[in-house]
């Protein structure tokens, strides 16, 4: 049976994480970067000068996600028009080359120092897939070997190994490494990652990352902060290449037997994908109002962290360098204390392998969640479980993993019953809550 990595176990009691987009095209909201990937497209509409922010403010940002209750965040470093938050030294195409601090600032150091002043884990996200700057596009309708062989696609996995090299070497341990769409197989012309990643930054978490990797973790399947019910955190799928942009239902499910520990990050913009512009992932002027309400959030957050999933909810940050929804953060934040706080109507703790537990609540009480821990240090053994109240089933699952949290929303409830119906070796739970 797969196990998970000491990082992966640390990784799960996260929970909750942010990725944060300011990217070039906000400056210039009419162009399509998807239909202006060509270098000379590019360089037109969006030359470096017009990424001109009144100031960026890191710590903003920050204060904002940690009111969230978000244990780390993963900076947009390199999107897809290829525009650099750091002054890198593969191109002019970075924040070296913009008039703010006279070129001389670096937004990936700031986010840095503002993630240890609130004690929030950073990741670095990079686009290896694409970037509109050389002209590159891995997801384009026709590409094939040819592409992926030519000269002009060997040149640029240089430039995509000389920026990771940059990031990973240069800014200290990061906790999670980004990759949207994953990353092209070495056989197939991608970049030699692994090396660099084992070097530099052995202990990362690293979504999509390079198959030999062992700290991976994978995409649920949608871009909706929704996991499917069952979500292992194991599966088979050996190349976790998807680019977010076609719903993929079975890559959030995995396999409890798969020969891969890779759990599913669920991620999802703070704006409404279906009304707002870039997805929702990029702020736009005038779309304040389609930011989720703390309803829906809290909705994403028990059907992703829930159901055995991080969840990595976006941050738009407007043009002028701000994150403009940071209310937002603070009203989901105050909801998750004050549904999941520290006072559980009853809570069982201490791993147990017992197959039967049945809590008494006393006095007949009102309950809405009830929250199952598998201790998941050897895998996912539990494989088929039962949530009754006072004899009546409430749920019948498979999947425990890290946390499972079941609506219930009765009254008058005085027993709750736990069962292990199957497992696989000796099923070890961790803790049952009940709020």
């Amino acid at each position: 049976m797969t196990k998970p990595t000491p990082r992966h176990l640390e990784w799960a009691e996260m929970e909750l994480g942010v990725i944060i987009h300011y990217l070039m095209d906000i400056y210039n909201p009419e162009i399509d970067v998807s239909s202006s990937i060509e270098r000379n497209a590019i360089t037109k509409e969006f030359p470096a000068s017009c990424f001109a922010p009144e100031g960026w403010d890191t710590d903003q940002w920050m204060r904002s996600a940690a009111a969230m209750g978000a244990k780390y965040a993963v900076l947009v470093a390199n999107h897809c028009t290829g525009f650099s938050l750091w002054p890198t030294k593969a191109n002019d195409y970075s924040v070296a080359s913009c008039a703010y601090q006279d070129g001389k600032g670096d937004i990936i150091r700031d986010f840095l120092e503002s993630c240890q002043k609130y004690n929030i884990k950073p990741g670095l996200y990079y686009s290896t897939g694409c970037n509109g700057y050389y002209g590159m596009n891995d997801f384009a309708e026709g590409v094939g070997d040819e592409y992926f062989q030519s000269d002009r696609y060997k040149e640029y996995v240089k430039v995509v190994e000389q920026q990771v090299l940059e990031l990973w070497s240069e800014y200290g341990e990061l906790f999670e490494v980004w990759f949207d769409g994953g990353v092209l197989p070495v056989e197939k012309g991608g970049p030699n990652l692994v090396p660099i990643l084992e070097k530099y930054q052995p202990n990362t978490i690293c979504f999509q990352g390079p198959k030999g990797f062992p700290h991976n973790v994978r995409w649920v399947g949608n871009e909706d902060g929704l996991a499917p019910a069952d979500c292992w955190g194991a599966t088979n799928a050996g190349e976790a290449r998807f680019d977010g942009t076609v719903p993929d239902e079975q890559a959030g499910v995995g396999d409890p037997d798969g020969k891969y520990f890779w759990p599913a990050e669920t991620d999802m913009a703070n704006r409404d994908n279906k009304t707002a512009s870039f997805g929702g992932w990029a702020w736009k002027e005038g779309e304040d109002h389609t930011a989720f309400s703390t309803e829906h959030l809290m909705d994403c957050y028990i059907r992703s962290v829930g159901r055995n999933s991080n969840l990595l909810m976006g941050m738009a940050i407007a043009a002028n360098g701000r994150f403009p929804d940071e209310e937002q953060f603070v009203q989901f934040g105050e909801a998750i204390r004050k549904t999941f706080g520290d006072e559980a109507i009853l809570a069982q703790t201490g791993t147990t392998t017992e197959t039967v537990q049945t809590l008494e609540l006393g006095a007949p009480k009102e309950i809405n969640y009830i929250v199952l821990q598998e201790d998941m240090a050897e895998g996912h053994r539990i494989r088929r479980f039962r949530v009754t109240c006072d004899g009546e089933e409430v749920l019948c699952g498979q999947c425990v993993g890290h946390k499972r949290i079941i609506p219930c929303h009765k009254e008058n409830v005085s027993t709750v019953q736990v069962e292990i119906l199957e497992s696989v070796e000796t099923p070890v739970m961790r803790s049952i809550q009940i709020f």
